[in-house]
């Protein structure tokens, strides 16, 4: 009887080397979801990268999304997501009242709300910030070499009531007004800020 185990080993020798070569690849190639949370079938609209700063309701919103290697924990992964989406917000509103050119940086520094306002935003802590939806997908995708690579993608969605988002911003101005033309320019430089949540809902 001859033996079969030679040509088993070399058949095993065959397939693990196929294995390795399949990750990979001579070119970029398009990414590929392999798990999604919950078993879902599709990457739904708000996790898709599109729209950061939406207006929902009477809430302001923010998303922000992650990638970590694929061996990553999808509750750390989230859990990151989450804090930068929280500090989204205050980037998104003191990026909008740079660019509106509303404020004169000289009239600016005359006023002490000016300073509580920078001081505020540099803690970058807000009250009332919840997260309203969660989500994680595992794709294989192509590395800047091309191989094809394994990565955890996450996003999450926050939110806070515009009402208590401006509160916020008002109590951190608060102090006396030496200058009431700087102060009323930077508080209306604020209110076009939140207002510009609202702008980025109309974007494709």
């Amino acid at each position: 009887m001859k033996s079969t185990r030679l040509p088993n080993i070399v058949a095993s020798i065959g397939i693990a080397t196929m294995s390795s070569c399949a990750t990979h690849s001579s070119g970029f190639q398009k990414a590929e979801v392999i798990e999604r949370i919950g078993n879902k079938n599709e990457t739904p609209d708000w996790a898709s990268g599109e729209k950061t700063a939406l207006v929902e309701g009477s809430d302001c919103i923010f998303i922000s999304q992650m990638t970590m290697s694929g061996n990553s924990r999808s509750e750390a992964c989230m859990k990151s997501a989450e804090l930068d989406a929280q500090a989204g917000i205050l980037k998104h509103i003191k990026s909008s009242m740079t660019a509106s050119g509303q404020l004169n940086e000289a009239d600016s520094v005359s006023d002490p709300g000016f300073e509580s306002l920078t001081t505020f935003f540099s803690a970058g802590k807000l009250s009332g910030v919840k997260t309203t939806e969660r989500y994680w997908e595992k794709r294989v995708e192509s590395s800047e070499s091309g191989d094809r690579v394994l990565k955890l993608r996450c996003a999450v969605k926050v939110a806070i009531r515009k009402s208590d988002l401006e509160k916020q911003l008002r109590e951190a101005m608060g102090g006396p007004k030496v200058n009431s033309a700087a102060h009323e320019a930077l508080e209306k430089a604020t209110v076009k800020a939140i207002d510009s949540f609202g702008e980025d809902a109309s974007k494709p």
